[in-house]
């Protein structure tokens, strides 16, 4: 049996220079791409949250959310993440039932905390409390979803709409730090890790077995990469596409706290750090089946085709070269 690729397509809609004319051509340019991926077996499509970053990042990942659900019936639509803390929590409950009643399994929300001091303050939260406000939500969410009355600041409330499914939406606890996976633990609630710490994995699953709870874990794989860019003319794209990619890398890493870990981010600062960080890849179709089948039995690839602002046009042909080209010749030579 072949193995099936993991093939996602992520969206920040984020622009050096976000007019908003182009962004808004961005946005329905992410819906044509989340179509097509649709009806060419693609697994899913994926968003983020950044707040006042000059860039227009991807602000709203439950409204993004529900439009890539609407505008799709098979695949598969993650936040990833939705900074929890900075959002009222009962409003919250609601925006996330209604995704669910919409697309049930399809959806998925990594609840995570953030890292940007400035996010708190432009949302008048209080970053040092970002903990509290954290367990606050989580402990919200799930009374509110459970449909039964509970009592929130004082008052006996029930929420509604509940999710259609039970007993709460697909959601996970996002981080890298032990205090997450405690947080995951004490709430009954899967944890993803997004970067490779296989130390960070077994402190969560030594705590579940103590808690006497099924693990339920997602990692970054060891070598997992970036997003990867399919054209015929790598070393012509590296020119073209190239510095739409070291903008987003750049701009990125920038935010990054030193006791963070993600494999998105890289410190480059130059073309050619980017290329030899891999963290980036553009690739041929061949190149790219080579790269999938080096993977074993789990293969996975994450595109990031209107990244700074690539033409809507190199970015459908790299997902079309994706579905017509690598994936019939990874399928004969599997």
């Amino acid at each position: 049996m072949v193995p099936q690729i993991d093939s996602w397509i992520r969206f920040t809609f984020a622009l050096p220079d976000p007019d908003p004319k182009v962004q808004a051509r961005q946005l329905r340019g992410a819906l044509e791409l989340a179509r097509y991926a649709d009806d060419h077996g693609i697994t899913g499509v994926r968003v983020d949250e950044h707040h006042v970053t000059d860039y227009g990042w991807s602000p709203n990942p439950i409204l993004e959310c529900g439009m890539l659900l609407a505008a799709t019936t098979r695949i598969r639509v993650s936040a990833r993440a939705a900074l929890g803390p900075l959002y009222e929590p009962i409003r919250l409950a609601e925006d996330i039932a209604l995704l669910d009643q919409l697309g049930g399994d399809r959806i998925y929300v990594c609840i995570g905390q953030g890292y940007r001091p400035i996010e708190y303050t432009a949302m008048r939260k209080t970053f040092e409390h970002r903990g509290r406000l954290m367990d606050e939500l989580l402990d919200t969410l799930l009374k509110a979803w459970s449909g039964e009355p509970f009592e929130y600041n004082g008052a006996m409330i029930r929420v509604t709409p509940r999710p259609a499914t039970s007993p709460h939406p697909n959601i996970a606890i996002g981080g890298t730090a032990r205090a997450t996976a405690r947080r995951a633990v004490r709430f009954g609630l899967p944890l993803h890790i997004p970067a490779y710490l296989p130390d960070l994995e077994n402190y969560y699953e030594s705590l579940c077995l103590e808690a006497g709870i099924t693990p339920s874990v997602t990692m970054v794989p060891r070598d997992s990469h970036g997003p990867v860019f399919i054209t015929e003319d790598p070393e012509r794209a590296w020119a073209e596409i190239g510095p739409h990619f070291l903008w987003e890398a750049a701009s990125y890493s920038s935010w990054m706290r030193s006791d963070m870990t993600s494999h998105m981010h890289t410190k480059v600062q130059t073309l050619d750090e980017l290329r030899a960080s891999g963290v980036w890849s553009i690739v041929s179709p061949q190149q790219c089946v080579e790269r999938l089948k080096s993977m074993g039995t789990s293969p996975s690839i994450l595109f990031h085709p209107l990244c700074g602002g690539i033409p809507q046009e190199s970015a459908m042909e790299c997902v079309r070269l994706f579905v017509e080209e690598v994936v019939p010749r990874y399928s004969s030579d599997a």
